[in-house]
């Protein structure tokens, strides 16, 4: 029975439920794959042995090379994360003859085009479902499932973190402080959360979700990119209560006439819609087809048996190809390195948006904001003034020494139609200079389908 080795660089959290899976399921792995898929080599800076997963001393190395260089690896799984030295694993085990899978979204989305494009050259082939949504099999449903269709736009809840965050914002009422350290401590979130609350992560995953689809390297300089940590749960109270909408960190892209629109921010959605159903660790993700219409995935984004799930889901296909002898004879994903993307410039984004005013309680604010508004093209979709009783009642109570909102002032509430960003970012500096004004307008973008 032919073998296929394979290499598994990092035993963290993912490469230890990769273990896990290779061991439990190895009779049915290999009935899959029509031969035996046998873990050759292991590296890791920490781990020396882990018995109970079979893992001894003399398989473990410290250094990668190690397992490039061993004739019985054929495929490397790189599972250490971050930008380096994952980019250099990869393009020295393409280099020197190998396949790779990896989980990596963060290096996909930095070195798109020098990792496929290698990829491609080497005749080998990357694999990466892992790279989004964790044990969603989005990558090979937008690979593979929806090939026939030319991709029209890309909307997801594509970090679990966030999505935790401001679902216990949205359903507990907590400030954003508050609901990081429950998500800490219920191990959905890092010490250090900066990739996920500012959106980066989300912007790792749309990049490579946007590259497939539209057959390109989208730059993650391309993303625009907007985290979560100004939200303030006043507006996700008042945004339910008066216009039935609430707020997800959302990934978008869409393509319009050559032209591609690439943005990670806070947006508000109906109620009706099925992505407000979304909760905590969980994400979504709708693909828009010119023939298959919308379809969505849904599942764990993120955990250790999710992510081995999708890792060894690839291992498995990738095995298969080298068993047959075939693998690398065509590209993981069509990519054109000499094909440049047009990107649509952020002031012609075209959304809905939420208006929070906060000016002093006088007569003719409304009608000055909305003259401004108006001169910009923006069109006002609806209005809403709370009473004074209702605007104390509403008041957000000062978090970390930050003062509470004027006693005096007032809040008003508009929502938009359409319009391009350029327009509205125009007419809020325009407002917020207004001798009326007491704190910066509140601006959220609403989706709607």
């Amino acid at each position: 029975m032919r073998t296929v080795g394979l290499g598994i660089i990092g035993l963290g959290t993912v490469g230890t439920g990769v273990v896990k899976i290779l061991h439990s399921r190895r009779a049915g792995i290999t009935e899959r794959v029509g031969g035996e898929v046998r873990v050759e080599r292991f590296c890791d800076k920490v781990v020396s042995s882990k018995p109970e997963l079979g893992i001894r001393a003399g398989t473990v190395s410290r250094d990668y090379r190690e397992l490039l260089a061993d004739p019985k690896v054929d495929v490397i799984v790189e599972l250490v994360g971050g930008y380096e030295p994952a980019r250099s694993i990869i393009l020295e085990a393409l280099k020197a003859g190998k396949h790779v899978v990896t989980a990596n979204k963060a290096v996909l989305a930095k070195h798109w085009d020098e990792i496929i494009g290698s990829a491609q050259k080497a005749g080998r082939l990357v694999y990466f479902e892992a790279a989004v949504g964790g044990g969603i099999p989005v990558i090979q449903g937008l690979n593979e499932g929806l090939a026939a269709n030319r991709i029209r736009r890309i909307v997801g809840i594509l970090n679990g973190t966030t999505n935790f965050i401001l679902s216990k914002m949205s359903e507990e009422g907590l400030a954003f402080d508050e609901a990081l350290k429950l998500a800490q401590a219920s191990g959905f979130a890092e010490s250090d959360p900066t990739f996920d609350v500012q959106g980066i992560d989300s912007a790792h995953k749309l990049a490579v979700l946007s590259s497939i689809a539209y057959g390109g390297w989208v730059k993650l300089s391309d993303v625009y990119t907007e985290g979560i940590t100004h939200v303030n749960p006043l507006d996700l109270e008042l945004a339910r209560r008066e216009f039935g909408y609430g707020l997800k960190l959302l990934g978008i892209s869409a393509e319009h006439d050559g032209l591609i629109e690439a943005r990670v921010h806070p947006a508000f959605l109906p109620l009706s819609h099925p992505f407000t159903t979304v909760k905590n660790e969980y994400n979504a993700i709708e693909i828009v087809g010119d023939a298959s219409g919308d379809v969505i995935f849904y599942g764990k984004g993120a955990g250790q048996m999710p992510a081995a799930s999708a890792v060894v889901s690839d291992v498995i296909f990738l095995a298969r190809q080298v068993i047959e002898g075939t693998a690398g004879k065509l590209p993981t994903v069509t990519y054109d390195e000499h094909k440049k993307l047009r990107i649509l410039d952020r002031k012609d984004f075209l959304s809905k948006y939420y208006l929070r005013f906060t000016t002093k309680d006088k007569p003719g604010v409304l009608s000055k904001i909305s003259g401004i508004l108006g001169e910009e093209g923006v069109s006002i979709s609806s209005v809403y003034q709370p009473m004074v009783a209702d605007r104390e009642s509403q008041r957000p109570k000062s978090v970390k020494g930050r003062p509470r909102t004027d006693p005096h002032a007032a809040h008003i509430l508009l929502t938009t139609h359409s319009a391009p960003e350029g327009h509205i970012q125009k007419a809020v500096q325009e407002i917020d200079r207004l001798p009326t004004a007491c704190a910066k307008t509140v601006c959220i973008r609403i989706e709607e389908p």
